[in-house]
Order: structure tokens, then sequence, then C-alpha cells
């Protein structure tokens, strides 16, 4: 018996079910607070279920998802590595039986220790024998296929680094496409990058899609919507390097997606802070490290206004008010006027020679108030190069620092923004700061009013490894559009 003919009306009830409540209902496995889940809820999509490790985001995901759907249809779930799929869906006993509760998967497994893992092995764990607690050294991918395996999602959306398509010589999106493929799904990957799709942010991920071969539709990703000149280290630069972020085989790669016809301006960081105020409280000394931030003090909008602004403030079910939070810095005060001198686009080296200009001068004032030479030995030259010069090696950490340009989307945010803000200083030298906890969300694209758990630094970690709303909404559109085309009711329609 050919088993996709006998899953097909199990696959084409989910699609008559979802058309009649009005949304899909995901599963978000690796779900982190919520950024590919919040790009999915404004498509059109629900999370019933969401299965993540940290307490922190997994408490962010359930604050702002568990009141969108039916009381009791939403739980949330730590250790992936000991739940089993028909558990995450338990709670869902009045929606059918277990294949019938979820109707797509969504999530971005880490890639840990995935060299480990071969196709063969990828297709036991997910397909035959579910044997997942063999290697607990390999990477979490083999649960993500043993959920949709055991679930038969009508879709499923894997995204990732773009190094799964180079990693440690192979190319594991291939790997995950053939399981897929195996496991009864038409897939595809491809590298987008966030920009295209409004994001104020130069982010590449490497995305997986997968739609029942039932429903005989090829997966399709959304048309780039914005120009953004991408520079040289991104491989989704016009140099059209993409492909060589992925090894042979490549049966299932989508080389670059296409673009409208008509293309809107890149979004820029300055798009992206218009209506939100200066902060220089912390240069007049009286705050500094040490001194409590209140991140629900609540803040007024400037008035200024911008597409973006406007998106963040009326995203649907996220509508935010007259007032905001979270516009809190961290107080670094010997680099502040670093900071404020240091040209947009400049990096650490940049950091580093304007520290020692700084420390100069500085150093020439105190000789003259001390009436003597100091030399590095001395004790007052220790503590005032300690005080202005920051620490690390030009050869080491070019990087380290960089001080935003203002009239372009920024570059990637990591999760280290958690612990400084050095990769994104703000652009206005007056301001002489890191970004806010309120400005690395807006580079994300989280609306002001998606509400986060834990304390700034875990708030700002869990910003840094979410995928940006705005490119999980583009994904998401796509895709309902291409599930709605293969639905029931959409065939009925087109018969009459």
């Amino acid at each position: 018996m050919n088993k996709r003919a006998g899953d097909k009306p199990l696959i084409l009830e989910k699609l008559r079910r979802a058309d009649e409540r009005g949304y899909f209902r995901t599963l978000d496995l690796f779900a982190g607070c919520g950024g590919m889940s919040l790009g999915f809820d404004r498509a059109g999509f629900r999370s019933v279920a969401a299965v993540e490790i940290n307490d922190y985001a997994r408490a962010s995901h359930e604050l702002n998802f568990a009141r969108l759907v039916p009381e009791g249809d939403y739980r949330s779930f730590s250790d992936i590595t000991t739940l089993e799929p028909e558990d995450a869906v338990a709670h869902l006993r009045h929606h059918g039986e277990v294949g019938e509760r979820v109707d797509v998967i969504v999530g971005g497994p880490p890639c840990q220790a995935f060299s480990r893992l071969g196709r063969a092995a990828l297709w036991r764990l997910a397909g035959k024998d579910h044997a997942h607690g063999e290697d607990q050294r390999a990477s979490m991918y083999h649960h993500y296929l043993r959920f949709v395996a055991s679930l038969k999602p009508v879709a499923f959306v894997m995204e990732n680094v773009r190094e799964i398509g180079k990693f440690v010589g192979r190319n594991v999106a291939e790997e995950v496409a053939a399981t897929a493929d195996e496991l009864g799904y038409s897939t595809r990957y491809c590298l987008l990058n966030a920009a295209w799709y409004g994001v104020p942010q130069l982010r590449e991920r490497m995305i997986i899609i997968g739609i029942r071969k039932e429903l005989s539709t090829i997966p399709e990703f959304p048309l780039i919507a914005h120009h953004c000149e991408i520079p040289g280290g991104y491989s989704t630069s016009r140099s059209g390097k993409g492909h060589l972020q992925v090894l042979p085989p490549f049966d299932h790669f989508v080389d670059h997606a296409n673009a409208l016809p008509q293309l809107a301006p890149a979004v820029t960081v300055s798009d992206a802070f218009a209506d939100l105020p200066k902060i220089t409280s912390h240069l007049d000394g009286k705050k500094g490290k040490g001194n409590p931030r209140d991140i629900a003090e609540l803040f007024e909008y400037n008035g200024n206004e911008t597409a973006f602004t406007r998106s963040m403030k009326e995203w649907p079910h996220f509508k935010a008010g007259s007032t905001f939070t979270g516009h809190v810095i961290r107080y670094t005060p010997r680099d502040y006027e670093t900071f404020r001198r240091m040209p947009e686009g400049g990096m650490y080296p940049e950091a580093l020679a304007t520290a020692n200009e700084i420390f100069g001068e500085r150093l020439a004032r105190l000789e003259k108030k001390l009436k003597r030479k100091l030399v590095e030995t001395d004790e007052e030259y220790k503590d005032l190069f300690a005080a202005t010069v920051p620490p690390y090696k030009d050869n080491r950490y070019p990087n380290k620092f960089r001080k935003m340009w203002r009239d372009q989307p920024a570059r990637t945010l990591p999760a280290h923004i958690g612990k400084d803000a050095y990769s994104h200083i703000h652009f206005d030298g007056e301001q002489a700061r890191g970004i806010s906890l309120r400005e690395a969300a807006r580079i994300q694209s989280f609306p002001d009013a998606f509400r986060l758990a834990g304390s700034m630094n875990t708030q700002l970690t869990q910003i840094g490894n979410a995928v940006p709303p705005l490119l999980a909404f583009a994904v998401a559109s796509q895709l309902k559009q291409q599930l709605a085309e293969a639905s029931p009711a959409h065939h009925a329609a087109a018969a009459e």
C-alpha cells in the first residue's frame, strides 16, 4: 500500500478543519521567546504548544501566545529529549486523534555535535524505530524530525544559520531535506536575508520548508520586497555566492529567492528608532555601574513616525498604547567619550585609536594638574589608562566594537548582546551609548507590546537568539497561500 495515499484523507481533513476554524495550529519546537511564532501568528497560524529548554524564553513564549488560543489549547514543555510527540499534544484531546491535533511544525534546532549524525541515522531516528535515545551527543535535528514523523503535519518550517549547508564538510540542510522527502514531504531550502523583508538588520537564515506530497505543491519562498546593498561577508550579497554556502549534494536547494518587480528601500536603523526618545541621562555622571535599571519604566514616543515604527506599534494581537517599556541601556562610563567620537561604521581598531587619543588628552591635563610627567609604571597613569582605554587587542577583536550606520540596516544582532552592546553602538554620538533593550527588539522587528520575561540581560539574549518576526511573517504568508490553494475548500470554489 502506498503510504502517502493512505495519509491523504488525514492531510485533507487537517486543511478542512483549519479552514473552518480560521487558523492553522502550530507546534513550536526550540521555540525561544517566540520570534518564529510571532511571524506565523500574524500570518494566520496559532501556537498551541511550544518546546523550549530555556526557562526565561519559555516563560516569554507562554506570556505572549497562550492568550491567543481558546483556554486549555496551549501548553509549553522544556526538554525535547524526554518528550514524546504524543505527549506534546495530549492537552488537545478534544481535537481528535493524535495525528489530527497539529497542522504545522516550526522551529530552529541548535547545531551542536551534528557532525556525528549521518543521513542514515537521521532516517532511523526520525522515521523507523524512533531510537532517539541512542546518541544524546548528536544534534537536536533528529528530535525535530521525530516530531514530524509522528505527528504528520501538513507542513513544517525549520530555520537555522547559513552554515548548516556547509557544516564540518557536510551539507546538513540537504540531509534534513532528503530525510523529510523520505518521510513524505516535498522539501526545499533557501538562504534568506531578513533585510529583504523589512527587517532593519542584515541577518541570514537558512529556511527549510516541507509540504506533504499529497498536496502536490513544491515549497516556495517569499519574494524579496526590499532592496538592500548587502556588504561583503554575507552570502546573500549581490555577488550571488549563496550557493557557496552549500556543499553537494544539493538536490533540494533553491539558490536565490525571486524579487518583486518594484522594491521598497531597505529599512534603516534610523527608520527603526525614529519615534524613540534620546537617552542622555547616563552622561550626567549620576548613573553608572551598580545603579538599578527599571526595565518596566514607561516612556513616551517622541511623535516621529515611519512605516516601520507604525508597524511595531500596530502589530495584530500586539498593539501598543501611547507608552512603551525597555528603553534602558548598560552603563559603560569608560567608553562614553569613545562612543561619541567614533565614526559611523567604525569598529574596534577605530575605537581603540579614538580611546588612545582621548587618553593622551586626559594624561596631558592630569600631568598639568600634578605638575609632573607620568610614566607607565605610575599608579596615576595606570588608573587613567584603565578608565579610558578598553583592554582588548585590536588584532584579535576587530569586530568587538561597531558603531552603526544610521542610513543602513544594522549588522547581525548576536545572542552576545546579552553580555554587552559593543557590537551595536548607537549612531548618534550625542547619546554616546550602546543600544537599548527596546532598540535591540526593534532591530529584530519585535513589536513594542511583545512581553519578555527575566532581567535586561536575559531579555537581550532572548532577542539575539530569535528569528526576526518579519522574516517569519514573510515565510508564513507564502506558506499559508500555498496551503490555502491546496485546500479542499479552494478546489470546491474553483469548480463552481
